[in-house]
């Protein structure tokens, strides 16, 4: 049965390539970053040859290779965060002060009775920090799968001290995994199908730039060698949206930390001054 809405519509073959049109790798081993590609080539330059033969597009990936690939290792981030700041705050005064990474592998290259040990930990904060370490090294347990990922994370925050309820636990990963379908970040923006028989959800991810000749996109029956053919065209709305994104993604200018640095030197610089 069809569905009912979809935020693309079917072209004809006569139909110029133009932007929001939906790409499909022929070779059925090509990466998630490249299998499905949206053409973000302003119409413009498409009709008037002003892109060099070079179509610019951005990935169309799965929802869950979304999540696996922007939100997960987020979420392992935050808990990870939050459990070494626990570990820093149980080790002895005395103790040497280690970076965040190297806590972290040691976590993963010794066992938590070991690292104890060296701590000079005991009684209460002993159990505590058993905890905290075993909470670590789950999280940097491998994933093949949203539901594994998820999984780990789980096991996680279960075995972190004072931890919540399992059901607690679940619902604020899933609360977490959920957002971005409804309030998605600023460079990318969730689509539910993207071609007939396509319909698994998908997100538009803007920060990572594909170029394709023109000569190697089939925009309908060919015997010619190709890379990609055109499967469907997004409808104005999602393309206007996409293409405002877009352009709001590269209209902020990174500046280097190096730049930051010596900023905030000269913004204490300043404040000593007036002591």
């Amino acid at each position: 049965m069809p569905a009912l809405f979809t935020e693309y519509r079917e072209i004809s073959v006569t139909d110029p390539l133009r932007q929001g049109d939906v790409l499909e790798a022929v070779a059925t081993d090509t990466s998630m970053w490249q299998r499905h590609l949206l053409v973000i080539t302003a119409d413009c330059d498409l009709a008037f040859a002003k892109h060099q033969g070079r179509v610019a597009c951005v990935p169309l990936l799965t929802a869950e290779e979304y999540l696996m690939e922007m939100q997960i290792p987020r979420l392992r981030e935050k808990y990870r965060k939050k459990a070494l700041e626990r570990l820093y705050s149980l080790m002895p005064e005395a103790a040497p002060r280690v970076s965040d990474a190297r806590l972290r592998a040691w976590c993963s290259e010794a066992e938590p009775e070991e690292i104890i040990t060296s701590l000079g930990l005991s009684g209460r904060n002993a159990d505590t920090a058993g905890s905290v370490l075993t909470n670590i090294r789950l999280l940097d347990s491998p994933a093949e799968s949203l539901k594994e990922a998820v999984e780990v994370l789980v096991n996680a925050l279960l075995a972190a001290p004072n931890a919540q309820k399992r059901e607690n636990i679940v619902q604020q990963i899933v609360s977490a995994l959920r957002a971005p379908y409804a309030q998605p970040p600023g460079d990318a923006l969730f689509l539910s199908a993207i071609a007939p028989k396509h319909d698994l959800g998908y997100f538009v991810y803007l920060r990572q730039l594909e170029q394709v000749r023109e000569p190697e996109i089939a925009i309908g029956p060919t015997r010619s060698p190709v890379l990609y053919r055109r499967i469907s065209r997004l409808r104005d709305r999602y393309v206007h949206a996409l293409a405002q994104r877009f352009a709001l993604v590269f209209m902020s200018i990174g500046l280097p930390v190096e730049y930051e640095e010596i900023r905030d030197l000269h913004s204490e610089l300043l404040g000593e001054t007036y002591r």
